[in-house]
């Protein structure tokens, strides 16, 4: 069983990698993340719980949501929920620079009876891409443009004008993406950052 949606953006393939791990956002910028804790956070590889609120139906269901960075461009998770195992790939594709399409694919594990709720599966994993596709665009195309204008995490814009040189197209986010401390995402005793 399996899904594959696609779309463009107007950011390099290191903004998309970068709003992948940026675990902080969920609950702010995504309507169905309701309780994100990040329980690991290393180098390529996370994991986390949430209640995520299904499209449509409104159910709230517990996740555990386990992401390893395979390379720079593709990124796996397993997500386990009361229904099914899922695995989902991100692969990004820099079609010109600044331009990147992000194939996810999403495969399912499940017994005879989820087969044949499949067909309403499908629609509802389409419809939860869309909706964390526009809810998250802006926040890419605004980290595309703060690059751009040669932002540097955790320092901000270099303070002359003309030392703001566009850094998009040789910036690479340092995984795992940097924290702020006391945040409630990494408030779990079982909390490991590396």
């Amino acid at each position: 069983m399996k899904v594959v949606c696609e779309n463009i953006v107007n950011a390099v393939p290191d903004v998309v990698r970068w709003n992948s791990w940026d675990g902080e956002h969920l609950k702010t910028v995504h309507s169905a993340y309701t309780d994100p804790l990040l329980l690991v956070s290393r180098q390529n590889e996370s994991l986390f719980i949430d209640r995520i609120k299904i499209p449509f139906l409104g159910l709230k269901v517990k996740t555990m949501v386990f992401t390893l960075q395979m390379d720079e461009t593709t990124q796996v998770s397993y997500t386990m929920t009361p229904f099914f195992l899922a695995k989902n790939t991100i692969k990004l594709t820099e079609i010109e620079p600044k331009k990147t399409l992000v194939k996810v694919t999403y495969e399912f594990s499940g017994n005879l009876f989820q087969k044949i709720l499949f067909p309403i599966h499908r629609i509802l994993i389409k419809k939860w891409n869309g909706i964390v596709w526009k809810e998250d665009l802006p926040l890419k195309l605004r980290r595309q443009k703060a690059l751009e204008y040669g932002f540097i995490d955790y320092f901000g814009l270099p303070d002359k004008l003309q030392d703001r040189n566009d850094i998009s197209l040789i910036h690479k986010t340092e995984l795992p993406v940097k924290r702020p401390s006391n945040i409630r995402e990494t408030s779990h005793p079982f909390f490991i950052q590396q």
